[in-house]
């Protein structure tokens, strides 16, 4: 049994909550892991960025990529997000008046749904679409861009370019 402030979860709650969780894929660990580092270095943490960077780069040599690589799966889960979660998550947001959660999930949509542009433009590219040009990422709200320069600012979050990061290439 375990106690939290809107009361306990019993042990039949909790192992029904756990059965839906499965092992995280390499990606999804080293994804993860960066995240954290980032969180550390936000934090001031030094030390703590650099272990989890090591974590995040250890997890991305296990990354198995074949050119015949689907992403159909992220496809979906942008779907889902897109057509679900979003929603949801904004009416809990709205019923808290948590308006950093609201702003967050505002940009969310908005990479989201950009994410889904760029993905259905590869699909019908492929690799075209990338060659000669580089990949960036705003570390603030995760904004892709696909070119030489990044934008001066990022037209989603509006924070400036120094915080859009040039994504490294397999």
């Amino acid at each position: 049994m375990i106690k939290h402030e809107k009361g306990t979860i019993e042990d039949s709650e909790m192992k029904e909550h756990f059965d839906d969780l499965r092992e995280l894929t390499a990606g999804e660990l080293s994804a993860l892991c960066s995240n954290l580092a980032k969180g550390c270095e936000k934090q001031y943490l030094k030390e703590e960025m650099q272990l989890f960077n090591q974590i995040s780069d250890y997890y991305k040599s296990k990354i198995e990529l074949t050119d015949e690589e689907s992403f159909e799966p992220v496809s979906e889960l942008l779907h889902n997000d897109l057509t679900q979660d979003f929603a949801k998550a904004n009416i809990v947001s709205s019923e808290k008046e948590d308006r950093g959660a609201l702003r967050a999930l505002v940009w969310g949509e908005k990479v989201s749904r950009m994410l889904k542009s760029v993905l259905g433009r590869y699909a019908k590219s492929g690799n075209e679409l990338l060659e000669n040009t580089k990949i960036y990422v705003c570390d603030i709200c995760g904004f892709v861009y696909i070119g030489d320069i990044p934008p001066a600012i990022c037209p989603v979050c509006k924070v400036p370019s120094f915080k859009i990061t040039e994504v490294g290439r397999r």
